[in-house]
């Protein structure tokens, strides 16, 4: 049930409005806005007045700790640690050289591939050029149309007047010899 407004809650739970404001946006509190009033949930201010007070103690028996110290003798044979240590140094080195040759091949191999950006680089600009003669292509195609149409239409134009002409001419003629 809501029925704690905010400034009652900040003194019940002894905390400011503003840390009260902070446990409702992290959902510590449940509320409930009201016109300007923010009411808050009886249980989460019950369960937040009480949360860090302990009411049941647990002793615990302190044990004695254990000597975790080792003698050992101080006398050790140091040929034994050299040999040891020669053994853990030659299979180092094996591993290490093994690494080194590993990444002289990928090196070489990295000398000879071609970059992801270069290779991106190369397929946009061949894309572009593809795309380039396209245009031009359809361009010219366009002009050839519109040319063979001009060049048509030329062509009967100057199949009529040739037309015309012929038929002047038997007009004349026959005008000509008709007169004379």
């Amino acid at each position: 049930m809501y029925s704690i407004d905010r400034e009652q809650g900040a003194k019940v739970l002894n905390m400011s409005t503003r840390t009260i404001d902070r446990y409702i946006r992290s959902w510590k509190l449940r509320s409930k806005k009201v016109w300007k009033k923010v009411f808050l949930h009886n249980t989460d201010v019950e369960i937040l007045k009480n949360w860090w007070i302990q009411e049941e103690y647990e002793i615990i028996n302190s044990k004695e700790l254990d000597n975790t110290f080792v003698k050992t003798d101080i006398w050790t044979n140091y040929k034994d640690l050299y040999s040891e240590s020669k053994i853990i140094i030659q299979k180092k080195d094996e591993i290490i050289q093994d690494l080194s040759y590993r990444l002289w091949n990928t090196e070489a191999e990295l000398k000879n591939s071609i970059s992801l950006i270069e290779y991106k680089k190369a397929t946009f600009l061949l894309e572009s050029s593809s795309s380039k003669v396209e245009e031009e292509k359809n361009e010219l195609n366009s002009n050839i149309n519109k040319l063979e149409s001009k060049v048509k239409i030329s062509n009967n134009i100057n199949i009529f007047l040739v037309l015309i002409l012929l038929i002047s001419l038997i007009l004349i003629s026959f005008l000509w010899f008709r007169v004379i």
